[in-house]
């Protein structure tokens, strides 16, 4: 299984109805996370992610996260003002075109999906968000790993694995008035709650001291600690700077 990548879902979008797919990178050279399964969430309408982007179809995978930019009439490109970090030129576009070659062996059921994340750390939603899949195909690919990280803009229906995404403090209060642990994207390191949040160590700012397969802390309300909370980073980061609070 190693070095392989599989579709685990395809069908609709929990959030919108449309089609996406589901595809699980088993082994993965990311700087920042390092060796985790990876799972991209993809649009499955005909069109490349930065089409999908560009055209505002990345709400099926992205809900309302207002980091995926606001739609356009250009010929090209994607989103105005998109503030995501993940560049869609790199993993989601080659991952696309691969799945459209017919690179990938699709898995059903709970055995084969389980094995793929056995013993593993897995990444719910390295791409788009994990709440347009249906919570069984998670239950799945996470009954059997070692631990998971996973964040979601939408409404959190797994807070036992998935982060509550905040963009302000107020959104990452209210989460934490409901029992949730947050991951939070702030603006400088002076607007961080230093009583209720930690900086991600895996970032930039906190010298990048361990890999996410390490820290382990975005793992919903199955960690006992604090919330975690990173500077605005990757190739948009001055516009995400202006997004946040």
């Amino acid at each position: 299984m190693a070095n392989k990548s599989f579709i685990i879902y395809q069908g609709p979008s929990l959030i919108d109805g449309m089609p996406i797919v589901a595809i699980a990178q088993v082994k993965s050279g990311n700087r920042k996370t390092g060796d985790m399964v990876q799972t991209w969430i993809l649009c499955d309408k005909g069109n490349d992610p930065i089409t999908e982007s560009r055209t505002g179809g990345d709400s099926s995978i992205c809900g309302d996260c207002p980091h995926k930019g606001t739609p356009n009439n250009n010929a090209k490109g994607w989103a105005t003002d998109r503030t995501c970090y993940v560049n869609l030129l790199f993993a989601p576009n080659g991952i696309y075109k691969a799945y459209k070659r017919g690179a990938y062996e699709a898995v059903q059921g709970h055995e084969a999906i389980r094995a793929i994340g056995l013993l593993r750390g897995v990444r719910l939603g390295s791409y788009g968000d994990p709440m347009a899949v249906p919570s069984y195909v998670w239950e799945s690919l996470c009954s059997g790993a070692e631990y998971v990280t996973a964040y979601t803009h939408q409404h959190n229906t797994m807070p036992e694995l998935v982060m509550t995404s905040a963009d302000s403090l107020a959104q990452a209060e209210s989460a934490w008035s409901n029992g949730q642990r947050t991951f939070r994207v702030i603006a400088s390191l002076d607007a961080i709650d230093k009583a209720n949040e930690v900086l991600c160590p895996a970032s930039k700012e906190a010298g990048e001291r361990v890999q996410c397969a390490q820290c382990k802390l975005c793992g919903g309300n199955s960690k006992q600690a604090k919330s975690v909370a990173i500077v605005a980073h990757g190739a948009s980061k001055r516009k995400a700077k202006a997004v946040v609070s």
